[in-house]
């Protein structure tokens, strides 16, 4: 019985996986979406190459293209799973959250807690943590991240615990110790040694994540905050904003930095005034954000109204857009105006995406509804809140009591008081109750307003608010006539990142001289050349004189005396048109008037090589193919293309046939510039000659190469990237040349660089440093600048 035979997978998917896994996400991306493109895929195929497309357009930072391509795999785990890493790649930790928490596979519960972690639920992200760490004792990475939740959150001790059991060896699970050992000695109040450490970590970039950058740029933060108080404590945080703005980070640092601003005494705005300016758009819409927020502290109403007005039509889709309208809605109510503030939380309403916002949300309409008197819409709002969020359900049922004695319902407040008793019963909110319950019944005449207040005082004597109690009290017994309990009560109320060979000839003695001056080494061709010119004067008539002439047109040549070149060939084929070298005479002297570039010379050129095709003799092709060069460098390509093309009629051999198609390649590219239907039959010969069972791999990766430069004539540069890229990838061993290779390679990088691809264009100079090949060193060199440049390290 045979085995079943393991599927291969198709070329192409096995291409963009390779491109992939070595950091060119643009390149594999390509690749996917011409093989997605291919009529009749298995189901199979199609879905491994839409989650690898995906998983290159995570890695590319296109995140809503990701999401995009995900949408027809909806129910598929894995797709789902994909879909929360985008979510978190793009900082929208509050929509990768649900997904993570809805998913079994591991993974997912590292996704979760790294998803709470940057919503700012520390504690709730240990929680989720510990289960795994117990589950999986050998996953040393998951026990560094626990460890750091456990500081973050004050648990030293088991934390320290965790810590001495976890034996990290890999250099990133040492350095994220070294971390942790940092933020163990800030925790402990020895911030200086802190801050050292954290220095460390981030000066010695190597093994170093962004995650790990970030978190080591915080520390320093807050060690900075506790030897030097807030007013220095915003330059790191800055500057990686500055640094690195597509961090999947960005969101906590922002965060952090906002409470950094709220704490200093003159905080200013101008960091982030200039990130509202500069893109990528993600920093662009967090530093809008926050810019209000900062104004909204100083005050500056009208600023702050103008950037949240801007916020709203430059970022959509954006996850802080409720937020904003919150935002709006603060700054409506700050002057009294209740229409607009609706207005502004319907449109938050209308903007939110769960339900944790959406509580927030009706949380802050029933308020709004409250200040106005309508009561009993807010009491509804209040109950909807406390029942969509449990977070909020504390607060929500006290707000919803205070609207129902804003009815006087004084028997829905006992029902939302009991609520708030039976769910929190050691809230502080419930004195609060008790007080306002109170109160209201005083300023309705409830004749037990005073039994309410004498319950209040009784139970919470020391209450922050207890004056109020005796105030009222004593407004009761005034109103009651009983001024002598009326001074008791006002008595105790107070306030509170080169050689050739050569040869010569005579009539044997002196031909062989020529031969045996031209064997010598180092050669002495200044006497080759006179005993050759001495032969050519003395024996006229010999045989052996087209030998001479050969060899002596073939020494000037090489010394680049190409009008005395041209003269010896040039008057060998004349003096012996039936002489086997004749043919090959009138072709060399050919090429010496091509080198002369001059008119003159260049008309000469033409004819003979004219003269060698009409002798239909074994270089006729090859001739033909100089014309169309000349032709080519005269400007007139059309004439070019017509000799390339009766070169290829012909069925050359495989050399001639590979020039041929190239030049005529090269030739409609030229004319591409102004007729682009030219360029795209540039790019299917380039394709073509690529293709071919036969071509060698200077040959091939020449023509990858011109057909990228075709791509990039019709602006398809991401199509030009995988032609570059394909140069790369199929130079490997004895297959490898040099010089088109590097040309692909530093003109990839050159493009990922105008794009501001930095990582991509690392991917690509570390491919070309590891082919350690003539050009590898200025590759290295260009790595080594690219990092200090851009502050990539990881």
């Amino acid at each position: 019985m045979f085995a079943p035979a393991i599927r291969a997978e198709p070329p192409l998917l096995d291409e963009a996986r390779q491109a992939l896994a070595e950091r060119l996400p643009q390149i594999a991306t390509q690749k996917l979406r011409v093989f997605l493109s291919t009529p009749d895929l298995a189901a199979e195929d199609r879905r491994a190459a839409t989650l690898a497309l995906a998983e290159a357009l995570l890695a590319a930072g296109q995140h809503d293209d990701a999401l995009a391509v995900l949408k027809p795999l909806a129910a598929d785990p894995d797709a789902r799973l994909l879909q929360a890493h985008v979510f978190a790649a793009a900082g929208r930790w509050a929509e990768a959250l649900p997904l993570y928490r809805d998913l079994k596979p591991d993974a997912a519960r590292l996704g979760e807690a790294e998803s709470l972690q940057a919503l700012g639920e520390t504690a709730r992200a240990a929680d989720v943590l510990e289960p795994f760490v117990r589950a999986h004792p050998g996953n040393i990475a998951a026990r560094l991240r626990l460890t750091s939740l456990l500081i973050e959150s004050r648990k030293l001790k088991p934390a320290r615990e965790l810590l001495a059991a976890t034996k990290p060896v890999t250099p990133g699970d040492l350095k994220w110790r070294r971390y942790i050992e940092a933020r163990m000695l800030l925790a402990e109040g020895q911030a200086a040694p802190a801050l050292a450490a954290f220095t460390e970590i981030t000066r010695d970039r190597e093994h170093l994540t962004e995650h790990l950058l970030a978190a080591a740029m915080l520390g320093s933060a807050e060690a900075r905050i506790a030897l030097e108080g807030y007013d220095d404590a915003d330059k790191e945080l800055e500057t990686f904003l500055w640094r690195y703005p597509e961090s999947p980070w960005l969101e906590l640092v922002f965060r952090r930095l906002d409470q950094i601003y709220a704490a200093q005494k003159n905080p200013t705005e101008g960091e982030l005034q200039k990130w509202t300016l500069k893109p990528p758009a993600r920093r662009t819409a967090l530093a809008r954000y926050y810019l209000a927020r900062l104004q909204m502290r100083g005050r500056k109403w009208e600023k702050a109204a103008t950037t949240l007005e801007l916020f709203v039509p430059n970022h959509r889709s954006h996850p802080l857009l409720p937020a904003v309208h919150l935002m709006q809605s603060d700054l409506a109510l700050q002057r009294r105006d209740f229409p607009a503030a609706e207005r502004a939380l319907e449109d938050a309403q209308r903007a939110a995406k769960n339900d944790d916002v959406r509580a927030e949300i009706e949380l802050r309409t029933g308020l709004v509804h409250y200040q106005q008197g309508k009561h009993l819409l807010a009491a509804q709002l209040f109950h909807n809140a406390a029942q969509r969020d449990p977070r909020l359900r504390e607060r929500a049922t006290f707000d919803a009591a205070l609207a129902a004695l804003g009815q006087r319902n004084f028997d829905g407040f006992l029902e939302d008081y009991r609520e708030l008793t039976t769910h929190y019963p050691d809230s502080p909110l419930r004195s609060e109750l008790i007080l306002e319950q109170g109160l209201t019944q005083a300023r309705v005449g409830d004749a037990r307003a005073a039994d309410t207040l004498q319950l209040f005082g009784l139970h919470f004597p020391t209450h922050a608010r207890s004056v109020e109690s005796r105030l009222a009290l004593a407004e009761l017994a005034f109103a009651a006539g009983d001024h002598d309990t009326t001074d008791r009560y006002l008595r105790i109320a107070s306030p509170t990142s080169r050689a050739t060979s050569a040869a010569a000839a005579e009539v044997h003695a002196e031909y062989l001289a020529i031969f045996v001056e031209d064997a010598k080494q180092p050669r002495d061709e200044e006497a080759v050349i006179q005993l050759a010119r001495g032969f050519i004067e003395r024996q006229p008539q010999s045989p052996l004189l087209p030998e001479v002439r050969m060899k002596l047109g073939q020494i000037y040549f090489r010394r680049d005396d190409f009008a005395n070149a041209e003269t010896q060939f040039a008057t060998l084929a004349r003096e012996a048109p039936q002489s086997d070298y004749a043919e090959t005479a009138l072709y060399l002297a050919g090429e010496s008037a091509m080198k002369q570039i001059n008119p003159d010379a260049v008309t000469r050129a033409l004819g003979l090589f004219d003269e060698v095709s009409k002798r239909r003799g074994p270089l006729e092709l090859h001739a033909r193919q100089q014309q169309a060069i000349v032709q080519s460098r005269l400007g007139k390509e059309e004439e070019a293309i017509t000799l390339y093309d009766i070169i290829l009629a012909a069925t050359p051999g495989p050399e001639l046939r590979f020039a041929a198609m190239c030049g005529k390649g090269d030739n409609l590219l030229a004319l591409g510039q102004k007729d682009p239907a030219k360029t795209g039959t540039a790019l299917g010969v380039f394709e073509e000659l690529a293709a071919a069972p036969d071509v060698t791999a200077v040959w091939r990766n020449q023509a990858l190469y011109k057909k990228a430069k075709a791509l990039e004539q019709l602006a398809r540069n991401a199509e030009a990237l995988t032609a570059y890229y394909d140069v790369l990838a199929k130079s490997a061993g004895a297959d490898r040349e040099y010089f088109w290779y590097y040309k692909a390679g530093f003109d990839a990088a050159r493009i990922f660089e105008a794009q501001e691809q930095w990582k991509s264009a690392l991917a690509i100079y570390e491919k070309m440093t590891a082919a350690e090949g003539p050009r590898s060193a200025e590759a290295r060199a260009r790595v080594k600048n690219l990092r200090l440049e851009k502050f990539i390290w990881e």
